[in-house]
């Protein structure tokens, strides 16, 4: 579970601060929470790290890195704006984002059915609607370019450090197909005050 593998880490580190967070699907929907990502963070890291020096005002601006892996593919067009600006308040400044998502025509985008597509208000940086799909089990997948997920980061504060296409086999041992995917792999920084 989740919960344990938090546990295991924030014990086996001595000097480092460690924080993991799993954000629901509802907490990503609600634009009328009072509860922002930094809130939750504070909350959480006073739980985890136990410590008595751990003050409610620690929170903003906690993370020397985030760590952003399948994530932004899960939230709604419409909500990114408002999950970016939690994530840039989170971070330290000079801190770094690690950045793993769905490239433009990975896979899984080939295979959805026309059926599967759902329609945006929103536009890409190419000025089309996002690629964006929903999965049998009501989950959200977007497909991003390199100039949607630069303008997603550098429009909410953040400097590129590295962008670029990740592109891998994964071999089916059971079929024997090789499988072509492609990720959108990033680090972005955010500024010095």
């Amino acid at each position: 579970k989740a919960v344990d593998v938090c546990n295991s880490v924030v014990q086996s580190s001595t000097d480092a601060k460690n924080f993991g967070a799993f954000v629901s699907d509802p907490s990503l929907e609600s634009d009328e929470s009072d509860t922002s990502f930094a809130q939750d963070v504070k909350r959480a890291h006073g739980q985890l790290m136990e410590s008595e020096t751990t003050t409610i005002d620690d929170a903003v601006g906690l993370a020397d890195i985030v760590l952003m892996v399948f994530v932004l593919s899960a939230v709604p067009p419409k909500r990114v704006p408002r999950f970016m600006k939690q994530i840039f308040d989170a971070t330290k400044c000079g801190g770094k984002v690690c950045f793993r998502d769905y490239a433009l025509y990975d896979l899984p985008m080939m295979r959805f059915k026309e059926t599967h597509s759902i329609n945006s208000t929103c536009s890409d940086a190419d000025g089309k609607t996002p690629r964006l799909y929903e999965r049998g089990d009501g989950t959200l997948s977007r497909f991003f370019s390199l100039d949607t997920i630069r303008d997603i980061f550098e429009s909410s504060g953040f400097i590129m450090e590295e962008l670029r296409y990740a592109t891998v086999f994964n071999d089916n041992r059971k079929t024997g197909e090789r499988l072509k995917r492609a990720f959108v792999h990033a680090v972005f920084r955010k500024p010095q005050d």
